[in-house]
């Protein structure tokens, strides 16, 4: 008798411990949708202001210990702020226009251009315009 109300219990916290893993789950999951989302909305303005159709993306397995609390894809923002700022220019729209995709990544690194390629290694708490644009001026 006493074995049997053990292997209930044991069954009860381990369908608990279950349920709490996938509760935990589905929050991740819908903030990594509204991270995707709200970058969605911004590489379609960078778009438009830049006269090009780059696709983006969060990498992330670089932003795994990105704080809960910080956007990533505002964070990213910032560079996508430079960029824009770039395309303000003749020349430097029709160097954008090649663009074909943005990475949004969570490791720091900062600007990057890799073929139609632009990735930005965030930082929490680090704006990058200013680092973005000066890399962009340089290298578009």
């Amino acid at each position: 008798m006493q074995r049997r109300v053990l292997a209930l219990i044991l069954a009860a916290a381990a369908l608990l411990c279950a349920a709490e893993a996938n509760a935990e789950s589905l929050k991740s999951l819908r903030a990594r949708d509204a991270e995707e989302k709200a970058l969605s909305r911004e590489i379609s303005y960078t778009n438009s202001v830049c006269g090009s159709r780059m696709t983006s993306r969060i990498d992330w397995k670089t932003a795994s210990n990105w704080p809960e609390d910080a956007s990533i894809a505002g964070a990213c923002d910032n560079a996508l702020g430079a960029l824009e700022a770039v395309c303000r220019s003749d020349k430097g729209k029709a160097r954008a226009s090649s663009l074909s995709s943005f990475v949004c990544a969570g490791d720091g690194s900062g600007p990057s251009l890799g073929g139609a390629s632009f990735r930005y290694g965030a930082s929490p708490g680090v704006s990058g315009f200013a680092e973005t644009k000066s890399y962009l001026d340089g290298a578009l």
